[in-house]
């Protein structure tokens, strides 16, 4: 059953029954085991006092704290339902297995042990991860100091503050020298690429994939500067065999589950995404979630049992309709079977009527009617980092999309988006925006990882590298695909459909606010409302990854 509490106003009083309740556990444990003492799943600090959480502003009804995810969460029963595929192996085993044998991976097991270990709020987009406490932050000043880098060139026009414009700061973000440098490469580069290019071979022997955050994120800027230069604006990436395509996916999941582990973006997102789509079904007997960008489904695993453990009764039937995500390939159907018989499963175990239905066109030929919504569902539309891959010089994809969400007339939509304008920018604003986006993603990786970590260089080399690629590629062709948009265009683009905001209850907040104190980094993330209805994940003030509700 999921866990309860008294005090269903107090979230962290959930908080600490499964605290206690693991504690317990754990110790049992060690007992049996005689294993060393176990880290606790939040950090041994005062947490802040929760704010009066009072009901949601929902149609149908109040939910009390008790049924939310976080505090319900899917822990007892999928623990006991997915097994743990890496019992006995070490956390680097856990993380990175031997990907020579990529061929014999199972992403599905490795996905049913990710919800064995705790309510994961994580699909969509490749964001499909487990919520573990991360490792603690690491000292940099008992870091070993990076090898001396080649002295950095100093072109007679560095670039300016206003070239890392952002919709947050013109702060000193991009004050470091090497980064100085490397924006004045961008700027000459779209007058005199001869020129960049000799001054980028500088810049790039003074970066590194090892060094301080500034260095690496350089690094990875200077390669996609390179590449572009190469090509000369026009060229398009050659296409990975099918070989190559496997081992990258694989590779790339792995990666993922790292990243998860140390940084609580996805689960922010998940999580706040999550509470709103459970508020506005309220008590809804029939539910049908439209998911666009579905893996695995666990996300959705938490979501049911707190809708099977709500107060009164739990719904009589729950329905997902789900669109695959880009990185199911172009054959997803043994996949999207997968995540069917995963969560129909699951849902028989809390007694749940559920159904899944797949929807294997493309996205722009279906119509309300593939829907098959009934009159007396509640609809919810979920959108989770999967908009602006519709992105592009115009609006029209994205209209379309958000025209044929608006026919079945749903209760909420939630969107997450990246919060950095990558789309419409021209070359050098557009370079600068993403630098300035990307430096404190590395700097948050600084902090969870240690600098020797060959986990975070993999990280930064398969995940952020290729989006860093991909957001500064040539002006045409398959280099340049990440089109981001900030949190002021889709509000435009979602009132222009016509949609309004729904501001994100306390319930979420809160919840997005304790979900932070389970990081030793804590002080450096933040939660920033944007107007007029954004809640944004933020590093040192600066928003990063944006979630939002509609109707």
């Amino acid at each position: 059953m999921a866990y309860m509490c008294a005090d269903s106003g107090n979230l962290m009083a959930i908080a600490q029954q499964v605290i206690q309740q693991q504690q317990q556990q754990q110790q049992h444990q060690r007992h049996h085991h005689h294993l060393p003492p176990l880290p606790l799943p939040l950090p041994p600090r005062q947490a802040p006092p929760m704010p009066p959480a009072p009901a949601p502003a929902s149609p149908h009804g109040q939910i009390p704290a008790a049924s939310l995810p976080y505090g319900g969460g899917a822990w007892s029963q999928a623990d006991h339902f997915f097994p743990d595929a890496f019992v006995g192996t070490s956390p680097a085993d856990a993380v990175f297995p031997d990907l020579s044998a990529a061929a014999d991976f199972d992403s599905d097991v490795w996905m049913d042990s990710l919800i064995g270990d705790a309510p994961v709020f994580a699909d969509s987009d490749l964001e499909r991860l487990i919520f573990t406490t991360p490792p603690p932050p690491v000292d940099a000043a008992a870091q070993p100091e990076s090898a001396t880098r080649a002295s950095l060139p100093q072109p007679a026009a560095v670039a300016t503050a206003a070239a890392c414009s952002s919709p947050s700061s013109l702060d000193a973000s991009c004050s470091a020298p090497i980064l100085q440098s490397l924006l004045a490469c961008s700027r000459t580069a779209a007058a005199d690429p001869g020129l960049a290019a000799v001054e980028l071979v500088k810049v790039r022997a003074a970066a590194s994939e090892d060094g301080d955050p500034a260095e690496r994120v350089a690094f990875y800027f200077g390669d996609a500067l390179a590449r572009r230069l190469a090509c000369g604006g026009g060229a398009q990436a050659q296409p990975l065999t099918a070989v190559d395509a496997r081992f990258a996916t694989d590779e790339l999941t792995l990666c993922y589950k790292t990243l998860n582990d140390a940084c609580p973006y996805s689960k922010f997102a998940h999580l706040t995404a999550n509470q709103a789509i459970l508020e506005a079904t309220g008590t809804a007997t029939k539910i049908h979630i439209v998911d666009f960008g579905i893996v695995q489904g666990i996300q959705w695993a938490a979501l049911l049992q707190a809708l099977a453990t709500r107060p009164g009764e739990k719904p009589s039937r729950v329905r997902i309709s789900g669109l695959p995500s880009p990185y199911l390939g172009p054959k997803p159907a043994t996949s999207l079977a997968a995540t069917s018989a995963r969560l129909r499963d699951f849902a028989k175990l809390l007694g749940v009527e559920f159904e899944f239905v797949p929807l294997l066109r493309s996205v722009h030929e279906l119509d309300r009617s593939d829907f098959l919504v009934e009159p007396d569902e509640t609809v919810a539309v979920n959108f989770m980092l999967q908009l602006y891959h519709l992105l592009g010089d115009s609006d029209e994809p994205v209209r379309r999309v958000l025209r044929l969400v608006k026919s079945l007339d749903p209760s909420v939509v939630t969107l997450g988006e990246y919060e950095v304008s990558l789309n419409r920018a021209g070359f050098v604003d557009r370079f600068s925006n993403a630098l300035l986006y990307y430096k404190p993603v590395f700097e948050s990786l600084d902090v969870a990882m240690p600098r020797d970590s060959p986990e975070r260089v993999r990280v930064e080399r398969c995940m952020f590298g290729e989006r860093i690629r991909r957001a500064i590629g040539p002006e045409e062709g398959a280099e340049r695909t990440d089109r981001m948009a900030a949190s002021r265009e889709w509000q435009t683009l979602m009132e222009w459909c016509g949609f309004e905001p729904v501001k994100l209850s306390n319930y979420a907040m809160s919840q997005a606010d304790l979900l932070l104190w389970n990081y030793d980094s804590k002080y450096k993330y933040s939660l920033v409302e944007l107007p007029p209805a954004f809640l944004s994940l933020a590093w040192e003030k600066r928003p990063l990854l944006t979630v939002s509700a509609w109707r």
